[in-house]
């Protein structure tokens, strides 16, 4: 229940918490945060419903107890540096409508 609570309520707070802060940062201010959210925000929360439940139940189940910071931490840096890869990425345009050769 606990690993469905902080996938279902605080990734996708914490996903666009960073996002905002670092368009603020960047200077990009609101519409930058906007195009983060409408662009980045999907993809990234897919990754962390991927990567965090596997990594907890890792955590829980096999990492010895006096281990089991230490290892958090590291995956919470591991974490850190895709955040920063996928917010370093440039937005790929949006696609375009296909011209129509057809004429009326």
């Amino acid at each position: 229940v606990k690993l469905l609570l902080d996938s279902a309520i605080f990734s996708p707070i914490t996903i666009s918490g960073y996002f905002t802060v670092r368009s603020i940062l960047e200077g990009t201010g609101l519409a930058g945060t906007k195009e983060k959210l409408t662009t980045k925000f999907k993809p990234t929360l897919l990754g962390a419903w991927k990567f965090w439940p596997i990594a907890n139940a890792f955590n829980f189940w096999f990492v010895p107890l006096q281990f089991r910071v230490l290892y958090m931490n590291v995956l919470a840096l591991l974490w850190s540096g895709y955040l920063t890869y996928v917010n370093s990425q440039k937005t790929p345009p949006m696609p375009s409508q296909p011209k129509s050769n057809k004429t009326e």
